[in-house]
């Protein structure tokens, strides 16, 4: 594309936008709106989105700097070592925000009396001596320490994360030891009461009771302190067929993963940082400065999530109030309505049984002949993978595509391939170099050269935990075009080497959807430069990839009005295309996560598409992805006014500047989406409204100063 060169460089880097997003994520725990308890986790949930950004992101970043010594990205044309200097000053406000917010939090969880969380020197004596038998009979069993020195390496740290750096004087001498906190003893230690129970933290407990450890020495300093290590090793599926290879190869990566650099080293006060031990240890362990980190309170806050579940029980008032998804009606066959309309289900507004249903009523169908299922993140204790399994035990042909590669599910991704082979199913793994991220479900009743049956695709995991807190969309269709394309996916699946088959109606990576994005956004612009007319919406939780924005940038010169909710990182700058530049860019937050995608381009032909693809170059390039698009003119009504109700949301969208940062409205004209489709459960009456073209797009404009 020509266009390419003009608007070179004019892109945000994607982490430092990743950690914008992470920066929404925690100033939802400051919002009036917020719940109490919704208010902690969300700080939890910003601690453990980090903790996976310095395993897999900040690595990669190191390297970039070290491979091409400190060249340029070309996304964005700053060279990495300022790249990584901007995203620790980042990350300090980040965390002086999250560790504020703490604060505050912590007040009011214990002095409205939800919570009873404190420090062992407030214990009274009875507690204290209660906290004390529990160290000596639960936790001392327990600890190991082994002496820092010029031997140390951290195979001692392995799977254990957090650690307590202990100075001894011994015979004169400073030694130091260092005391691994177990991870598999609860965070929280609770102290039964006879009113209500006390809570602290497992570190206090131990740092207050090293005497019974140590008896060797007097100890003058302790520093609790945390390191974050590179994750990012990669694991290839074998080229054959052998899976006991494979199942191996997996084995000795999920041993050795935790053998990385040092990415983060977190320490707990501010006052430890010039002590000789973190000196001694960052010149040790080659960590730079831009990696150490100070907090004001305690390491690793997803220990919230203990108390967000405490409190849950307790308190359901200080949560958002649950509301009842929309059920099948089990007086229906589901099978018996997919033979004659489409239907469009959006989580966890429609439950996720309704999926569990959709394939339990093909289990039960005489005429089913096979079930071919991809699989990247499933629930613990899965009734996908039950239903699955009962499938194959019924004598049903069932094909299940594992990714074992799916970051941080691998352990359970492999359980997952032993339960089904066990059961008779058949098991593939992905394409070598190639993440198979495709969220789909093929029931065929009759196979062959013109196969008949059923379709699911969907946008998000067959992951009944997830599906009630993330907002996905699930196609459902029995329409021809939909089973012989995807009859040829799951063909290309199993084959090891097969080319990629050309589709009637869907659209798949590598390279396809990318190439479906780029030349519907062109037709768009053809169409806007003949009538004046024409929009386009994008809805994905990630916009990275180069060649995409380009498209955007070179159809946003003439005019074309794009509207783009991203819920995390974006690369796209404003004010880059000219005076005609009509783009507004939201990322929306709220009680749920939005995990939907969703790509619409409006000529004179309206074409609307749901995708399992974030609009980044892994997933374009480097993944087995799809896309579905919409047909049934009832659907299209349905999501059309699914896409007009998020294009209105000024409540819970947070809207990008030309600076790159975010704001929010503090006058609203229009509505929470989410809140709205809560309201709206049950009810199928699609209202489009594409009043956002002209209002909020303008209202943008004239906050922005584009005209």
């Amino acid at each position: 594309m020509e266009t390419d060169k003009l608007f070179e460089g004019k892109c945000f880097n994607r982490d430092l936008s990743w950690l914008l997003f992470n920066r929404r994520v925690i100033d939802l725990a400051n919002e009036n709106t917020t719940p109490f308890n919704n208010k902690l986790m969300f700080l939890a949930i910003a601690a453990n989105n980090l903790d996976e950004f310095y395993s897999i992101r900040v690595p990669s970043l190191q390297s970039q700097e070290e491979l091409t010594h400190d060249g340029e990205e070309h996304k964005s044309g700053e060279h990495y070592s300022k790249i990584l200097k901007q995203l620790h000053k980042r990350n300090e406000k980040n965390f002086e925000i999250q560790y504020s917010s703490y604060s505050q939090l912590d007040s009011q969880l214990v002095g409205n009396g939800f919570c009873n969380l404190t420090t062992y020197k407030a214990l009274n004596a009875s507690q204290m001596a209660k906290a004390n038998q529990i160290f000596d009979q639960r936790i001392l069993p327990f600890l190991s320490f082994t002496t820092y020195d010029d031997n140390y390496n951290l195979d001692f740290l392995k799977n254990k994360r957090m650690a307590l750096g202990v100075s001894l004087k011994i015979n004169g001498k400073h030694k130091i030891r260092i005391v691994p906190i177990p991870t598999d003893i609860d965070r929280l230690v609770k102290i039964k009461g006879a009113n209500i129970d006390t809570y602290i933290m497992i570190e206090d407990l131990i740092r207050n009771n090293l005497s019974n450890l140590f008896d060797d020495g007097e100890i003058d300093n302790i520093i609790t302190f945390r390191i974050i290590r590179d994750l990012d090793a990669s694991l290839d599926v074998e080229k054959d067929d052998d899976n006991d290879d494979t199942i191996n190869n997996l084995r000795h990566y999920l041993a050795d993963r935790e053998k990385g650099r040092i990415t983060m080293f977190e320490v707990e006060n501010k006052s430890q940082l010039d002590t000789d031990f973190v000196k001694s240890f960052m010149k040790k362990f080659k960590i730079n400065k831009h990696n150490l980190y100070k907090v004001n309170g305690p390491v690793d806050l997803t220990f919230l999530f203990k108390i967000v579940k405490l409190l849950s029980k307790e308190y359901p008032n200080l949560s958002y109030p649950k509301f009842e998804p929309a059920q099948w009606n089990d007086d229906h066959s589901m099978l018996n309505y997919l033979n004659h309309h489409d239907m469009l289900l959006q989580y966890p507004y429609d439950s996720f049984n309704q999926y569990l249903e959709f394939l339990d009523e093909a289990i039960n169908n005489p005429n089913t002949v096979a079930i071919k299922q991809t699989i990247y993140r499933v629930a613990h204790n899965s009734k996908v993978i039950e239903l699955l399994k009962k499938a194959a035990q019924k004598g049903i042909k069932v094909t299940v595509m594992v990714e074992l590669r799916a970051r941080f599910d691998e352990a359970n991704n492999l359980k997952v391939t032993t339960e089904l082979e066990d059961a008779g199913c058949n098991i593939v793994f992905g394409k070598k170099f190639m993440k198979v991220h495709s969220k789909t479900c093929l029931v065929l009743t009759e196979a062959g050269m013109d196969p008949k049956g059923y379709v699911q695709i969907g946008t998000g995991n067959y992951n009944e935990s997830t599906a009630s807190q993330f907002v996905d969309l699930s196609l459902f269709s029995s329409k021809a075009s939909y089973v012989k394309d995807l009859a040829a996916f799951f063909n290309y699946l199993e084959q090891p080497i097969v080319d990629p088959p050309k589709y009637e109606v869907l659209t798949a990576s590598p390279h396809r959807i990318e190439d479906m994005v780029i030349q519907n956004i062109e037709q768009v612009k053809k169409y806007y430069l003949e009538t004046g007319k024409g929009h386009v919406f994008l809805k994905v939780n990630s916009l990275t990839d180069v060649d995409v924005i380009s498209a955007i940038y070179d159809a946003a010169t003439v005019g074309v009005p794009f509207r783009l909710i991203v819920r995390g990182a974006c690369c796209l700058e404003l004010g880059v295309c000219g005076p005609k530049e009509n783009i507004v860019i939201s990322s929306i937050f709220g009680e749920l996560l939005e995990h939907s995608r969703i790509y619409a381009f409006y000529d004179e032909t309206e074409s609307v598409w749901i995708s399992s693809a974030d609009l980044m170059t892994r997933n374009m390039d480097n993944r087995v992805e799809l896309a579905a698009p919409i047909h049934d003119p009832d659907l299209m009504a349905q999501i059309q006014s699914i896409i007009s109700t998020y294009a209105n949301d000024d409540v819970d969208g947070c809207f990008m500047n030309l600076a790159g940062d975010y704001f929010k409205y503090e006058n609203p004209k229009g509505a929470s989406a989410q809140q709205t489709f809560i309201k709206e459960i049950g009810k199928y009456s699609p209202k489009f409204d594409n009043s956002w073209i002209d209002r909020l797009n303008n209202k943008v404009r004239k906050i922005l100063k584009f005209s």
